[in-house]
Order: C-alpha cells, then sequence, then structure tokens
C-alpha cells in the first residue's frame, strides 16, 4: 500500500477518534437538541420520518442488486463490478460503525435521559448511527460512479433526511448522526480507491534479448 494510501487512513482514522473522544463534551447540545426535535413532533412528521428510517437498508440494498441485474442482462461486467463495489462499501461501513459502537458503548438518548421518549425500539450503542452510515455509504458510492448532480443531490439528500430521522425517533443524538455520515463516506471513498487499485492495468513488460 502507498504512502499516500496509508495517509488517507490515518486522517480518516484520526478524524474517527476525533469525533469519538468529542462525544461526551458534547453530550448537553446533543440532549437539548434531541429535546427540540421532540418538542416539535407531530403525527405527519412521525409518519414520514418513520418511512424515511425504514427506508435505509432497503435502499442500499436494492440499489446495487438493480445495477447487477442490469449488468448481467446487459453482459456488462463494469456495471457488475460497479454493484459489487457498492456493497463492499455498506458491508466495510456497518463492520466499522459497530466496531465503533462496541468501543464507545454509548447510551441511547433515552436511556440517559427519561424525558426523551424514543419512537423506535434500538438495540447496540447509540454513537455512531448504523442507519445513517449505510445510507451515507450509498449515497457517496452512487455520487462516486455517477458523478452528475441529479444523483449527488437526491442521493445526499436522502442520506441526509435518514439521518435526521434517527434523532427525530429519539434514538440517536447529532453527533451519533455526523459520525455515521463520516463513517458511511469514508468508507465508500475507501472502497472505491482500494477498487481501483486492484483493478488497474498491469503495465508490460517488454523483453530484452541479448545477443
Amino acid at each position: 500500500m502507498g504512502m499516500k494510501k496509508k495517509s488517507d487512513i490515518l486522517l480518516i482514522t484520526t478524524c474517527i477518534l476525533f469525533i469519538g473522544t468529542s462525544v461526551f463534551s458534547q453530550d448537553n447540545f446533543d440532549v437539548r437538541a434531541v429535546k427540540n426535535i421532540q418538542a416539535n413532533r407531530t403525527a405527519g412528521k412521525t409518519s414520514f420520518f418513520t418511512t424515511l428510517s425504514g427506508s435505509a437498508a432497503p435502499v442500499s440494498g436494492g440499489v446495487p442488486l438493480i445495477l447487477f441485474i442490469k449488468g448481467l442482462i446487459e453482459n456488462d461486467k463494469k456495471g457488475q463490478r460497479q454493484a459489487i463495489y457498492m456493497v463492499q462499501s455498506a458491508v466495510t461501513s456497518q463492520a466499522v460503525t459497530f466496531g465503533m459502537k462496541r468501543l464507545f458503548n454509548r447510551q441511547r438518548p433515552a436511556e440517559h435521559d427519561v424525558t426523551i421518549i424514543a419512537l423506535k425500539n434500538a438495540q447496540n450503542g447509540s454513537f455512531p448511527s448504523g442507519h445513517t452510515s449505510i445510507a451515507f455509504s450509498t449515497a457517496t458510492s452512487l455520487s462516486i460512479l455517477y458523478p452528475k448532480w441529479y444523483v449527488i443531490a437526491p442521493a445526499h439528500l436522502w442520506a441526509s433526511l435518514v439521518g435526521y430521522s434517527r434523532m427525530y425517533l429519539g434514538v440517536h443524538y447529532p453527533t451519533d448522526v455526523i459520525a455515521g455520515a463520516f463513517v458511511g463516506s469514508g468508507s465508500a471513498w475507501l472502497s472505491y480507491k482500494l477498487n481501483k487499485w486492484m483493478h488497474q492495468p498491469k503495465k508490460k513488460t517488454v523483453a530484452v534479448i541479448k545477443f
């Protein structure tokens, strides 16, 4: 692995750890933010954000599946590899996310403060947000594969709303969501770099015959 790739990984790891160690110092901000969101809940918004929150896994699994099937039908090897890359990004983001959850083991908002009411049951640690992580992994990998504004804007708007929905439902703090977005985007970017390195054409060597 080249020095640039090592420095990129080190930078991302450092940023993640910085966010993690900052979580508890920002606790009051996090609690206030979740309480403010809770105070403005309505039946309509609850239905909307519950649906959005539930879309994270189906969309993240469905998009690469559609791309892979399309690649099979059209015998498009590149399209198949792109679909596999999206799956790799999502798997990486979830592996990192659940590793961090075990590392930090942060309480969910409703566990920390009894005045916060969670509208969904959630397990494992709060930091970072797994839904946000996989949503941003999907949005970022799609944006890398199709760098057009009409892909980038809706993809990241959807991912951002998924992240907000987790706060609205009372199962995550803002710092959980920010970290999840960072992990998801970083996983997609690193997976792209790794795939690009693995599939780069090998240089042909010309044999020199000596007489």
